[in-house]
């Protein structure tokens, strides 16, 4: 037990002078009764106490006083409380950036939903983490190597916006396979870096995958214990796809992907690509549409998903005091009623 004001002990001192005049009281009491003579007479009229009561009273008086002056020294105990410490995570984000990718059945496009998606893991980020970026079409392109400040991101953001002729095609085998090589790079230039670190790989696209190069990256992330979640963008009513836009993201429209005859083609979500990557890695597929479940699926590959890397001890101080001032006010009680 520690005290966090040891100053007011002082007051203990006046403990035993209180018990001394209580006791002087007491004899007092006794030597006017003696006095009086034979107290049997006033037994009709009046409840005689024994001076053993008024000992007893005196006792529990100052068992109060000394218990109002520990709970003024403000006791305290000290416990030690297990604080899990969560295991630093890895996040590759392979972003897809073809042109059905600026459809705009959601709000502000698909793109602009992606990108709202990774701006809530950047939001719920923890300090140990680490994001990257990998951004595809037809090929791909790591944007951002895996950094512990997520802003670095966000910029890039800006980059992908004022795009006005995105290249087409979508290969998500060559986004996984870059994502991989990412990790490959920093393990090279940091090795062991890894060690005690989760990596987690999240895809977001439309679902439309054009390459048909999937089956070697992901049989290399199962064997390597990587999981893939996977976010579906789009509806299920399409849009027309756009290839040549002014002014980026938001802009005007100015050519439509269309077919042989020029009748504009409508890209609808394809959850089966995304759902068998998400599976074969073990990890969630969720559309991007429903903004409950992409909160929930934020939360579970980020905080409830996370595996446990240890435990750490915290001293916690318990105060005491309320305790003493119970047990004084007790004290107090009985001395009053005895």
């Amino acid at each position: 037990m520690e005290f966090a004001r040891e100053q007011y002990f002082w007051l203990l001192l006046a403990i035993p002078l209180i018990t001394f005049l209580w006791g002087i009281g007491v004899w007092h009491r006794r030597r006017m009764r003696l006095r009086f003579g034979n107290l049997g007479n006033l037994e009709a009229i009046s409840r005689i106490s024994r001076s053993g009561l008024a000992w007893g009273r005196g006792l529990l008086f100052s068992a109060s006083l000394i218990l109002m002056t520990v709970a003024l020294a403000y006791p305290q105990i000290v416990l030690r409380e297990l604080r899990a410490l969560p295991t630093p995570t890895d996040i590759v984000f392979l972003l897809d950036i073809s042109p059905s990718m600026y459809a705009r059945d959601m709000s502000p496009s698909r793109l602009g939903r992606a990108e709202e998606i990774i701006q809530k893991f950047v939001l719920r980020k923890q300090a140990q983490d680490r994001y990257g970026l990998v951004v595809f079409n037809w090929d791909s392109a790591v944007l951002s190597y895996l950094t512990s400040d997520p802003q670095n991101l966000l910029v890039y953001f800006d980059y992908l916006n004022l795009q006005d002729q995105p290249e087409p095609g979508t290969n998500m085998g060559a986004a996984l396979t870059a994502g991989m090589r990412l990790l490959a790079t920093e393990e090279k230039f940091n090795p062991g870096g890894f060690k005690g670190r989760r990596c987690v790989f999240v895809l977001l696209s439309d679902g439309d995958d054009t390459a048909a190069e999937l089956e070697k990256p992901l049989i290399a992330l199962a064997n390597s214990g990587t999981k893939v979640h996977t976010f579906g963008l789009g509806t299920a009513n399409g849009a027309f796809v756009p290839l040549v836009m002014r002014g980026g993201l938001a802009g005007e429209v100015h050519q439509y992907l269309t077919d042989e005859d020029g009748s504009r083609l409508v890209s609808r979500a394809e959850a089966r690509t995304l759902r068998e990557i998400a599976e074969k890695s073990g990890a969630s597929f969720v559309r991007a549409e429903n903004d409950r479940q992409v909160n929930d699926a934020v939360d579970e590959i980020l905080l409830q998903g996370r595996p446990v890397a240890g435990y750490h001890s915290d001293p916690v101080r318990k105060d005491l005091y309320r305790y003493f001032l119970a047990a004084a006010f007790a004290c107090l009680v009985g001395g009053i009623f005895v």
